[in-house]
């Protein structure tokens, strides 16, 4: 069973180690250093808004937050991240739903979005299947001093009056 909840303390130590390379921490966080510690985490947490945690019988499964907020206009989900041992077992498309859920709940949004790095074919194909639709592309360079993409993607939210 899956459920979500706000992240505490005693997790930022588990959602550390999700990420199993720097690739992998590149796509979650491109601002940390390989491998993320604790206060990384707590610095991208404290400026962003409602960090939640996905359990999946009692294990923590998932992790993302808000690192850009709106009310009645857009909210930006960052930090997306599912335990790798938990992986392909619809954790993520709950993450997202919920998320997008919060953003309707909490600020009234009309749209979602998600920014994914080109490499990240998994996450972009899920984001698809979800019904985000990509606007934007912008150039980053990674941290081996490669030009990626990352792929802004939206879903906009439709209130039935």
């Amino acid at each position: 069973m899956l459920i979500h909840r706000s992240v505490q303390q005693d997790d930022l130590a588990i959602i550390c180690q999700f990420p199993q390379t720097p690739e992998e921490l590149f796509f979650f966080y491109p601002k940390a250093d390989y491998p993320l510690t604790v206060e990384q985490l707590m610095l991208a947490i404290d400026q962003r808004t409602h960090a939640t945690v996905i359990e999946k019988d009692r294990e923590i499964a998932g992790f993302a937050d808000f690192y850009h907020w709106e009310s009645g206009g857009c909210c930006k989900i960052g930090n997306v991240i599912i335990n790798p041992k938990l992986r392909g077992q619809g954790i993520a498309k709950y993450l997202m739903k919920t998320m997008t859920r919060k953003a309707r709940e909490h600020y009234q949004a009309n749209q979602v979005q998600v920014s994914c790095f080109n490499e990240n074919s998994a996450a972009l194909l899920l984001y698809k299947q979800l019904g985000f639709t990509p606007f934007d592309i912008e150039e980053r360079i990674n941290k081996q001093g490669k030009k990626v993409a990352l792929i802004h993607l939206a879903y906009e939210l439709v209130y039935v009056l």
